[in-house]
């Protein structure tokens, strides 16, 4: 048995998952009393982000055996339920790890990650702390495995206006023992910071690296993260440097991507039918949904920009990019069995005591998942008070913002101008049939990123009176916005008209346009009729 568990192991850390639960499942099958295998399926599951079946196991596995929850059960449980937006729950869970192992950084990190998320920025960063001593005492060794704390570390101090204890800390990480993570975290947070000799350093370490780094595995822990850091460093003094940059890091990601572009077309279609056959014309329960907003929209369109608007008042919370709605709508889209009442009931019941835990006292709270724009229709019945915004931005600019981020597993389409140009089509579509399918859209306010920067005070007062909002906007609360995404840097800068009309990778751009144009074609056969624009912008 150590055998078979040996090779899984390996398959998870070649990427193998697939395989690697095939052959857990089957292991689990003739032995699913054991524990170690148990948690070995789990692990598994952990790996493909299947976080309920990492519940479902753990629970499953030591139900009989209640005296052998050890640290693994209650930080493995409660990672997955905060990954599923338990946060409640998490904390319980968590608690009961770090009570049994305070040795251990995983449990103190994912709390820090809860508490930034409930906007307790103080207790985040105890949490976080702790689990930094924890790694440094480990040593430097460790800072790949755990390149996440350094993310949530630089995040809490941004949340609380500390970058500049977070630049103090990187440089001092990096003069002592070179990490390729960090140096990339320090270039996305203050690139003009980083010393010349660090710089200097990098340089040469990314020649080496590509030299004795081969699998996949570790070019995405020591090539992708230098190229892409580099990147953002040239971009004001060397743009075409900056450029092969980021076309070399995302062309790394891209041979290895397991992104199918027709999939998530299917997916876009059976969300059409399931829509037409099953809500279209459904009666909507009225009560739900008063206190939820949501902004939608490609991402890198503005919706950072829009949360901190909307959020800058003493009535709404923001909540994110909350997963909750996205994930459950994709379970029932994907699955032949639920039944719409029962997805209904579990849809209402779990979003609703999700995002009501984080609102608190708050009156409102706002939800900022981008790519809820593929459930609009399916949102407006099952929320039918809610409030829904949805941002458009110039699809070039979105293009050239897409690529320039190193996105790791949530946006796998911005590595290829070519696949970006496949997603706005998409994009279109599904937004073009929400337009034509949903009967009433008056909780529906469209706007453009580029009428809030060149008109903010009327587009502010627009958004307001759209979500019924009674208290003043605040631009005080707007610029020390905080939100764990790659815009926060942009928003916090002020309203600024720096990301119109971008002139990089022109040399991309036919690659771009053609993906668009052809996927186009593809949706106009299916009675998706598009016009000469994209939502009124010219390509």
């Amino acid at each position: 048995m150590k055998n078979e568990i040996s090779q899984i192991l390996k398959l998870i850390e070649v990427g193998n998952l697939d395989k690697a639960l095939q052959d857990v499942k089957i292991l689990y099958s003739k032995n699913h009393e054991n524990l170690d295998i148990a948690k070995l399926l789990a692990y598994t599951y952990t790996q493909l982000g299947l976080f309920d079946k990492v519940i479902e196991v753990l629970e499953k596995g030591f139900k009989s055996k209640p005296n052998k929850q050890d640290f693994d059960y209650f930080n493995n449980i409660g990672y997955a339920l905060a990954e599923t937006e338990e946060y409640e729950k998490s904390i319980k869970y968590l608690d009961k790890a770090i009570y049994l192992n305070d040795e251990h950084p995983g449990a103190s990190t994912v709390l820090a990650g809860i508490f930034l998320k409930k906007r307790d920025f103080e207790k985040a960063n105890k949490y976080i702390n702790s689990a930094l001593e924890i790694v440094k005492k480990i040593g430097s060794k460790s800072y790949v495995k755990y390149s996440n704390i350094f993310l949530l570390k630089s995040e809490i101090n941004s949340a609380m206006k500390k970058d500049s204890e977070t630049v103090v800390l990187f440089n001092n990480l990096l003069e002592n023992d070179f990490n390729e993570n960090i140096f990339f975290l320090l270039s996305n947070i203050d690139a003009i910071s980083i010393k010349p000799e660090i710089l200097k350093k990098a340089e040469e370490i990314l020649e080496k690296n590509i030299k004795v780094y081969k699998n996949k595995i570790d070019k995405f822990n020591f090539i992708i993260p230098m190229m892409f850091g580099l990147a953002k460093y040239y971009e004001a003094i060397d743009i075409l440097k900056s450029e092969k940059l980021y076309i070399d890091a995302n062309d790394e990601i891209f041979k290895s991507s397991r992104y199918n572009s027709h999939q998530y077309q299917q997916r876009i279609l059976k969300s059409m039918d399931i829509y037409n056959d099953k809500f279209k014309y459904q009666d909507t329960e009225t009560s739900h949904g008063d206190n939820n907003f949501f902004i939608v929209g490609s991402p890198r369109s503005g919706t950072t920009l829009v949360e901190s608007i909307v959020t800058a008042n003493d009535q709404v919370f923001s909540g994110g990019e909350l997963k909750s709605a996205k994930g459950l709508m994709e379970k029932f889209i994907l699955s032949s069995k639920s039944s719409l009442a029962g997805f209904r009931h579990e849809f209402l019941s779990k979003y609703l005591r999700r995002s009501s835990y984080l609102k608190g006292n708050f009156d409102y709270i706002v939800d900022k998942m981008p790519e809820n724009f593929l459930y609009i229709g399916f949102i407006s019945k099952l929320l039918p008070r809610s409030k829904i915004i949805r941002v458009f931005r110039d699809p070039w600019d979105t293009a050239v913002s897409l690529f320039k981020q190193r996105y790791v597993l949530n946006v796998p389409y911005s590595v290829s101008f070519f696949n970006i140009g496949i997603f706005m089509a998409n994009f279109e579509a599904i937004n073009l049939f929400w337009n034509e399918n949903i009967q009433d859209r008056n909780n529906i306010l469209d706007l453009k990123y580029e009428d809030i920067v060149e008109n903010f005070d009327a587009e502010q007062s627009k958004i307001y009176d759209f979500l019924g909002l009674k208290t003043d906007y605040d631009d005080s609360k707007r610029s020390n916005f905080f939100s764990s995404t790659a815009s926060i840097r942009q928003v916090n800068k002020g309203v600024h008209k720096e990301s119109i009309d971008k002139k990089e990778f022109f040399g991309k751009k036919s690659e771009f346009i053609d993906a668009y144009y052809m996927q186009q074609q593809f949706w106009n056969s299916k009675n998706i009729k598009t016009g000469d624009d994209f939502f009124g912008y010219k390509l």
